[in-house]
């Protein structure tokens, strides 16, 4: 039985990338039974799963000699049989925007470890991808996740799309080569955010077979589950995934969170309250899970881990590491 606070996804989310690990030898079936379920189970595609699984699965690999490029990898192998309700949903719209704002304002259904963002830009659309806990901060995830949007927008619509810019907040995984063929462009890495550039025209796309009387009643199934997910009624769990979904901006503050709930500063801190916990408590929990997940990454400087947690000087990250953990933050590398 899952907890109320702990970050869900759908079954076949983890299927699907137990299926893609286990064609590169990474993973077997006694990973998915150290779990407590049998890989037949994960065929109950909309069956409720921690998110921590994923991670899971993908710390199995690494530690296995997985390549550096393995979220690519595996993204680009993203399984139509293993699609779970919202991908259902989505493959319903009439376009490739109809479908992106289906995801966006349903992913939550799909696994709580992920959300978007899409920003319109002149001419162009960029789709911010934003990584919540226990995934937060995960590169090979993150490259997984633009490489597997791309690999569904490409099946989608049976065009073979090619982004205008991809862009990583971490730095670079594998040799330039290999992310030019998967996505057809350079990425650029060290940004403010993770995102896929698209034309306007590409969300124009049609989708080939799609049922607008099945998009309905799809649509109300995927709507009634999302209702049941603990987040939607817990502040505690709304106020986390508001932070981490911030770091990039660095709008961090109690102000902003309200303004993201729509509801007053004092509103906030009194739901806050009557679940024994504060803003800035949860700002440095985020901070501190973060802070550990990107240290343990190649590639990670002090500096730019300090700009994406937002602080304004590397000093006062500093300061807040050895406060949380009694360490340096190169101490902490080093160990």
């Amino acid at each position: 039985m899952l907890l109320a606070d702990t970050p869900s996804a759908t079954a076949s989310q983890l299927l699907d990338l137990y299926l893609s690990l286990h064609g590169f030898g990474l993973v077997g079936p006694d990973d998915v039974r150290e779990l407590g379920l049998e890989p037949e189970q994960l065929r109950d595609l909309e069956r409720r799963i921690p998110v921590a699984w994923v991670l899971h699965l993908w710390q199995r690999a690494a530690s296995r000699g997985a390549r550096p490029e393995i979220g690519l990898l595996v993204g680009q192998q993203r399984g139509l049989h293993t699609r779970g309700p919202v991908a259902h949903l989505a493959a319903q719209s009439a376009t490739l925007g109809e479908a992106i704002e289906l995801f966006r304002r349903y992913i939550p259904v799909m696994s709580e470890g992920e959300s978007l963002r899409v920003e319109p830009i002149g001419k162009r659309v960029r789709i911010h991808f934003l990584l919540n806990a226990p995934l937060l901060g995960h590169a090979v995830a993150c490259e997984h996740s633009l490489s597997s949007a791309l690999c569904w927008a490409r099946q989608l619509t049976g065009v073979r799309l090619v982004p205008q810019a991809v862009g990583f907040r971490h730095a670079a995984q594998a040799a330039p080569a290999v992310y030019r063929q998967v996505f057809g462009v350079p990425a650029r890495f060290a940004e403010a955010f993770d995102y896929l550039e698209l034309l306007e025209s590409d969300l124009l796309l049609p989708v080939p077979g799609a049922n607008a009387y099945l998009k309905g009643l799809m649509q109300q199934r995927v709507s009634d589950m999302q209702a049941q997910l603990p987040a939607q009624h817990s502040a505690r769990l709304q106020v986390l995934q508001l932070i981490e979904r911030s770091l990039p901006s660095g709008e961090l503050s109690v102000e902003a969170a309200a303004r993201g709930l729509g509801i007053s500063r004092q509103t906030l801190h009194r739901r806050l309250r009557s679940e024994d916990c504060s803003f800035s408590g949860l700002l440095a929990e985020v901070r501190q899970r973060y802070a550990l997940q990107r240290l343990a990454q190649p590639g990670c400087t002090i500096e730019q881990l300090s700009r994406e947690l937002g602080f304004s000087e590397p000093s006062a990250f500093y300061k807040a590491f050895k406060g949380w953990f009694g360490v340096t933050p190169k101490g902490y590398a080093a160990s």
